[in-house]
């Protein structure tokens, strides 16, 4: 098991802090969203008036700041320990975001497109009580969906372009 634990260490530390950034992201997302949904009285089945998209569109991009954040601190210290040091913080920090960019429209299109197509394929989840309160699951399961994606996008685009190990970066020059 430490065998295993030691030549995968990268990936399996990157899994462990990609699922933690993903709940700091859920829970600003999901915060943002139904509390927007509540403050503008948008029907929980809704996943297409301009209101819904104006709520979707803000959970968005505040997750979206939140989880850029936090990733990128948590994956410079503990994942990509390899990483060239060297270079500057706030360099890093806007390629990474830079990267960001391309999974947040990713994300955002899977999770709207899907909520909107799943609705469509299961009209009865889309009112689902759990826990004393109603949930949309299409959405739900959605952005369940989107993540899986993001995080081996983000995974790939932090190894190959963030956080290069130095002597990869001495061998470009």
């Amino acid at each position: 098991m430490i065998e295993f634990y030691k030549k995968h260490e990268q990936i399996i530390k990157y899994l462990f802090f990609g699922v933690l950034t993903t709940v700091v992201g859920w829970a600003v997302y999901f915060g943002v969203l139904f509390g927007m949904k509540a403050a503008m009285s948008i029907p929980v089945e809704d996943t297409s008036s301009a209101k819904y998209l104006v709520a979707y569109t803000t959970a968005q991009v505040v997750q979206w700041v939140a989880a850029v954040l936090f990733a990128f601190f948590v994956d410079r210290k503990w994942v990509f320990t390899k990483a060239d040091k060297d270079s500057s913080v706030v360099c890093q920090l806007g390629v990474f975001a830079g990267g960001r960019v391309l999974t947040f429209l990713l994300d955002y299109g899977v999770t709207y497109f899907g909520a909107i197509a799943l609705a469509a394929l299961f009209p009865w989840a889309s009112r689902i009580a759990l826990l004393g309160r109603d949930f949309n699951a299409n959405e739900i399961a959605a952005k369940l969906v989107s993540a899986v994606i993001v995080i081996i996008g983000n995974y790939f685009f932090s190894k190959l372009l963030v956080f290069k190990e130095k002597r990869e970066r001495n061998e470009e020059k």
